[in-house]
């Protein structure tokens, strides 16, 4: 039991330097405007998504599995737009895989999506890892973030059976909110 105590504070030390001196080199931020050097091109997006078609998208994600949204139809979809190494993005991450838990016999399937420039494989195995986080995470390499206007970290859509976008926020969202919407629309 000492053992597991060191290594949990271990672990958030770590996390705290790396926060702190990734911050000092720009990698790092809190602060959402100072991200857009950072993120991926979004200048082709459309005005608003909101009760519209969502766009198609396919990736592979980390586990090596075809996520195509396309294929999805009939199905809830969460589309969680972060970055691997955002540590304001676990506690959404891990909402995500409470919901994910609870809805999955309810056709609602989650996918986090790394749309920032900087973002690569390993950030998102360590994402996954230190927030003990169990949802399909992947690389942006279909234009998600220009399809779906993601310009800021933590923004979350919801995509009905049909495929329409029925819900879209741009911050943390409560695993009460995610409860909330989907009840709405299951």
């Amino acid at each position: 039991m000492r053992n597991k105590n060191i290594f949990i504070i271990a672990t958030i030390l770590l996390i705290g330097l790396a926060f702190f001196f990734g911050s000092k080199t720009g990698r790092v931020s809190n602060d959402k405007q100072d991200t857009s050097q950072i993120l991926s091109d979004t200048k082709s997006a459309p005005a608003t998504l909101l009760n519209k078609q969502a766009p198609d998208f396919k990736l592979t994600t980390l586990d090596n599995q075809e996520f195509k949204l396309s294929n999805k139809r009939g199905e809830t979809v969460i589309l969680f737009g972060m970055a691997g190494w955002c540590g304001t993005c676990i506690p959404e991450g891990r909402n995500l895989t409470k919901i994910r838990q609870e809805y999955s016999g309810k056709g609602v399937e989650v996918i986090g999506v790394a749309f920032t420039k900087g973002d690569n494989e390993d950030f998102l195995k360590e994402f996954r890892e230190l927030g003990t986080i169990n949802i399909p995470l992947a690389l942006d390499t279909d234009n998600v973030a220009s399809k779906y206007q993601l310009v800021r970290l933590e923004t979350t859509y919801i995509i009905n059976k049909e495929g329409v976008i029925v819900y879209k926020d741009e911050g943390f969202t409560s695993y009460e909110d995610y409860k909330r919407e989907l009840d709405k629309i299951i």
